[in-house]
């Protein structure tokens, strides 16, 4: 709860009791994602871009696999990081987004595990996100991150290849978090946070969207 309590704090016009639609309104994941994203940076200074496709939890391992000092060279420790770790406990609002958002859209996922995923996105935000190609309707959608069955994807709406930097699909994560909440409470001390969504680009040619995964 700190981070959700922290955030509320932050955003008081956050949308906490939003009404949220039924499970039939929304594509089941299944429907929409054709693969997990692949990122393209640098693992080490100095050496070129590769790329590797995986959730971002799986592709942040993977770096640090491949290079332990990523962290401090290229990623939230560097000097030319955009985010530092210690922006993200709590998780704010980093950027101005589109404010083309929707609450309709998406069934209820816990709120923690999309922040663990939203984590794992600025962890590895100095590379850029893929998703194939897609129709307005029709996204070709990626799966950037899926926590306890929380998901976050990238979806195309453009008929070429779509890269766009990690940390702006972050960014965006980031807005239908903070406005899409609904808290209700589980007995005892226990209150559970769910949130979904669907936010577009600013120039509408992809868009986020928090669902099941």
């Amino acid at each position: 709860m700190k981070l959700l309590s922290t955030i509320a704090c932050f955003f008081a016009a956050a949308t906490i009791s939003a009404a949220l639609p039924s499970e039939s309104a929304a594509r089941n994941a299944r429907d929409i994602v054709t693969s997990k994203i692949t990122w393209t940076g640098q693992v080490r200074r100095g050496e070129a871009a590769m790329s590797i496709t995986g959730t971002a939890e799986e592709i942040y391992k993977r770096i640090i696999a491949l290079n332990p000092n990523y962290d401090d060279e290229l990623g939230l420790n560097s000097s030319g990081s955009r985010v530092k770790r210690r922006h993200l406990a709590p998780i704010s609002k980093r950027a101005t987004t589109s404010d083309d958002w929707t609450c309709a859209y998406g069934n209820d996922v816990d709120a923690e595990s999309i922040g663990a995923g939203i984590r794992y996105l600025y962890s590895i935000a100095n590379g850029d996100c893929a998703a194939p190609p897609g129709q307005p309707g029709a996204g070709g959608c990626t799966t950037t991150t899926c926590n306890s069955g929380a998901g976050i994807f990238l979806c195309n709406d453009s008929s070429n290849e779509l890269h766009v930097d990690c940390f702006i699909v972050a960014d965006n994560a980031v807005e239908v978090l903070i406005n899409c909440q609904s808290t209700t409470y589980a007995g005892g001390n226990t209150w559970v946070t769910n949130t979904h969504g669907q936010i577009f680009s600013m120039d509408h040619t992809w868009n986020v969207i928090l669902n099941r995964c």
